[in-house]
Formats: C-alpha cells, structure tokens, sequence
C-alpha cells in the first residue's frame, strides 16, 4: 500500500553540507522507504562536482543549480528583493520539473526555498508538509521574516501554503501557533533515532570518564560550548582520567581552540574538527549539551540510543527529550558550577550513572524509533492526499 506514496522531500542543502537537519532527513528518507514509499530528496548543487542525480539505500537525491546572489557575493548588500526574485523563478521551473507524480512535498525546515516550492506545489494541488527545528524567540518563522524585504510576506504565504507543519517537541508547536499557526494544521511527530546500534551490546557500565560535545561551534547554533570546556578544566583538576572531546566546526572553532589553550589541563581536551559522529558516540561515555536554545537534538537522540549518560541544559526541548530528568541530568543554562557538580557526579556515582544509561536507552527506544517515527509520517501523508 505504502508504494503508491511518492514522497518529494526539499532541503535547502543536503550532504556534503551535514547539520542535524540534513541528517534527520537522510535518516527519515531511507526509514521511509524501508516502509514501501518511494521518496526522491530535491535540494540545491552547493558543491561542485556531486552528480545530478545519484541512488542511496532506494533514495533517489537529485540536485538542481541555483544561483543565489547572496552567496555568490555575501559582502555586497541591497540585492535582496532581486536575489529572492530571481530565486523564486528558479523554483518555479525546479518544482515544475519535479513534482509530477508526487503523493506530497515534505519539506525540511522554513526558508525562503522552502517557501517558494511550497507555493508552487499547492497551485499543483500537491500537499504540503514542512518540519521545523527551533523553538522560543528564534524560530524558523522568524528568522525568515528577518531575511529583509520581503520576508514577513514570505512567512505569510508559507503560513498559507503549508498543509501540516511538524512540531518536533511542544516547545515547537507552541512557538507555531504564536507566529500564527492554526492548531489543527500542527503534527506533533519527534525526530528519530535508529536503533539497531544497541543489538547485542550490553550498556556501558561504571562511572564517566570520557565526556563528549557533538554539533556546531557556531553563532547560530547557541550552544555555550565555552561553559562547558570551563567546567571540564575545573573537573580535570581534580580528576586525572577524564577527557573531553568537543567535535564540531563553524566559525567559533577559532575562539574555541584558543580557550582550550588558555585551560590548565589542555592536554586533556581533543578538539578535532568535522567528524563522523558514530566512532566519538561508541568513544565516549557522556555526551554533554550546554543548549541555550534547542529544536530537539539529533546528537542528544543518538547518544540516548547508544547507552550514554547524558547531560544538557534545562530548557523546554532537553526538559522533554530526558523525560524532565528521569533520563538524563539537567543543568542551568550558563550554570558553570551547577555543570561542574553534573559532572562529577556521574563521574564519581557508578549506581547513578548505571541508571541514566538504562533511562536513556529506553528513552530512546519507546519514543524515538525511526521506525516508528516513518509509519507516522506515513499515516499522515495517506491523510492529506484523501
């Protein structure tokens, strides 16, 4: 049944360019067809030298050229309504291309892009679905009306043309419904996690000692990685078999390799750069993250499925991932201290840290499945094409 489903799912960017998103939507796209649907990933040719078109686990990728003033000439300014006209007639003839045949487009997070194909798949009568990823005063809504001219118009044409938008957590869905959003055009579907990592392994066992940060070291990311290698430093004083690796990129790589120079125990802090995250999650113990604000973190679900002791800020989208604290520790956001104590707890509390890996675990598996998470999408892509 699930094979007449043909998905056209969008994303403003796809691998080689990896962040959470585009992971989420490679893993939901290979879940999905595992399920019987066929799904095709459209997304923009920002690397030179990738083929149009290529096959992944039965997922057909295929990548379209876009010019994009803003990136071509990202220090000269007042090109914006030009460049977002010239990006929507692009779209026009790349959704035009692509959409014949589609079930529904699914599109992964809010962006002009995002926004366009929306509007050209309803005057195709295809629906729309669109998951976004932030939540509080920063949203995938807001930082679209932030774009300049034209984006508060933008929002209001993908407020318009979208059939259901995905609320990853509550905190998501309640940020929807406050940049206009109806309720009834809200489902709340979490990201996934693949759980096949635990078969026949047992759970790690004994205190932490190998202590992890997994994502971007970038402005717009807002983790307070700083907080963190403070902490640690702290920590190492007094522990003499602890480490951290911080593994990630952007542009406070730089700010960050300097702080971890400055600290006491640098020798005991790896700062590797972009990694595959799988060898760093099956090296480490705890995975740490310091989120001042959060969408729902894939890093935070992978190390919840691979038995790691988890640590991370107190705010909605932590709060609800790690059950309110049964499945993993919560800290104060900037809470230097209360991190300090965090850490060592687990590092000196076997019994405890026993019970956050067994919590997580579970966690993971009773709410995260990507399984699980495909066969909903899947009831609601049958919904919208009744």
């Amino acid at each position: 049944m699930n094979g007449s489903i043909n998905v056209l799912m969008f994303s403003g960017q796809f691998r080689p360019i990896v962040g959470g998103a585009e992971r989420q939507a490679e893993k939901l796209a290979k879940a999905l067809v595992s399920q019987g649907v066929r799904v095709t990933l459209l997304t923009p040719a920002l690397v030179q030298g990738l083929p149009a078109e290529e096959q992944d686990e039965g997922v057909t990728i295929r990548r379209f050229p876009l010019f994009d003033i803003s990136r071509c000439l990202p220090g000269v300014r007042g090109f914006g309504p030009l460049n977002l006209l010239g990006l929507r007639c692009q779209l026009a003839r790349v959704v035009d291309q692509h959409i014949q045949g589609a079930s529904v487009l699914h599109a992964h997070m809010a962006g002009s892009l995002m926004a366009f194909a929306a509007q050209f798949a309803r005057r195709r009568a295809v629906p729309v679905v669109c998951k976004v990823g932030m939540s509080g005063d920063r949203t995938d809504l807001t930082e679209l009306a932030r774009i300049g001219i034209g984006g508060p118009r933008l929002v209001r044409s993908m407020i318009q043309s979208v059939d259901r938008w995905i609320a990853t957590t509550d905190a998501v869905r309640l940020s929807l419904t406050k940049s206009g959003v109806s309720e009834r055009r809200i489902a709340s579907i979490p990201n996934g996690v693949e759980l096949p990592i635990l078969a026949g392994r047992p759970l790690r066992q004994g205190v932490a000692r190998r202590f992890l940060y997994l994502g971007r070291l970038s402005t717009t990311a807002d983790r307070d990685v700083p907080t963190l290698v403070r902490a640690f430093d702290r920590l190492a004083d007094e522990a003499l078999d602890v480490q951290l690796s911080i593994v990630g990129d952007g542009d406070l790589f730089g700010s960050t390799k300097a702080l971890i120079a400055r600290c006491r125990n640098a020798t005991r802090i790896q700062l590797p750069g972009q990694q595959a995250p799988e060898p760093w999650v099956e090296w480490a113990d705890c995975m740490v993250l310091p989120s001042r604000r959060e969408g729902l973190s894939n890093a935070l679900l992978e190390a919840m499925s691979a038995g790691l002791v988890c640590i991370a800020n107190d705010i909605p989208a932590n709060r609800e991932v790690l059950a309110g604290g049964d499945a993993g520790l919560l800290t104060s956001v900037e809470g230097e201290d209360d991190l300090l104590h965090a850490l060592r707890r687990v590092y000196t509390d076997a019994q405890l840290a026993g019970r956050l890996r067994q919590s997580a675990s579970e966690r993971a598996r009773s709410a995260y499945d990507i399984r699980s998470v495909a066969t909903r999408y899947v009831r609601l892509y049958e919904e919208l094409r009744r």
